[in-house]
C-alpha cells in the first residue's frame, strides 16, 4: 500500500506543476534589468510596457529597443519630441538609437498609449543617430540582452 500511496503523491505533484506552468504561460517571463555596458542599453518592449521604462546615460551611449513581446505582432516606439523614430518593431527586431545631446528624452509606443518611458542623457555632445534592425535579434529576446 505504500508504494501505491507514493505514487498516488507524485501524480498529484506532477499535475500541479503542470497546471502552473499552463496558466503562467501567457505572461511574459521575469526580465533582468538591462546594464549599461560597451554596448549600451537595452530596453525591452514586454507586454506591460517598456523594461525598464526610465534610464540615465551618459552622452554617446548606445540604446537598443528590443521587442520582447510575443503577444502583439507589433509595437511602434517613437521620441514624442522627434529625437528617434517612430520605428515599428516585430517580434524579436530592434532598434537603436545613440543620443549625444544632454537632455530628457521621452518615447511611447504609438500603438499602445499606456507604454511610456524616457531617457536622460547626461555629458556634452550635440547629434543623435539611429539605426533598426528588421531582422529577429540574434539574442533571445527574453534575455534583456
Amino acid at each position: 500500500m505504500k508504494h501505491v500511496g507514493s505514487f498516488f503523491v507524485g501524480a498529484m505533484l506532477l499535475t500541479a506543476a503542470l497546471v502552473a506552468g499552463i496558466g503562467s504561460a501567457s505572461a511574459d517571463p521575469p526580465t533582468p534589468a538591462p546594464v549599461a555596458s560597451d554596448v549600451g542599453v537595452v530596453i525591452l518592449i514586454r507586454t506591460s510596457g517598456f523594461v525598464p521604462s526610465t534610464v540615465s546615460v551618459p552622452a554617446g551611449t548606445t540604446i537598443t529597443f528590443r521587442n520582447g513581446d510575443s503577444v502583439s505582432p507589433a509595437h511602434t516606439v517613437a521620441s514624442t519630441t522627434g529625437a528617434f523614430g517612430p520605428q515599428s518593431l516585430g517580434y524579436g527586431m530592434s532598434f537603436k538609437v545613440t543620443l549625444t545631446k544632454p537632455g530628457k528624452y521621452p518615447y511611447n509606443a504609438a500603438d499602445a498609449p499606456f507604454m511610456k518611458g524616457e531617457i536622460t542623457v547626461t555629458g556634452t555632445g550635440s547629434s543623435t543617430s539611429t539605426s533598426a534592425s528588421t531582422a529577429p535579434s540574434t539574442a533571445p529576446a527574453s534575455s534583456g540582452y
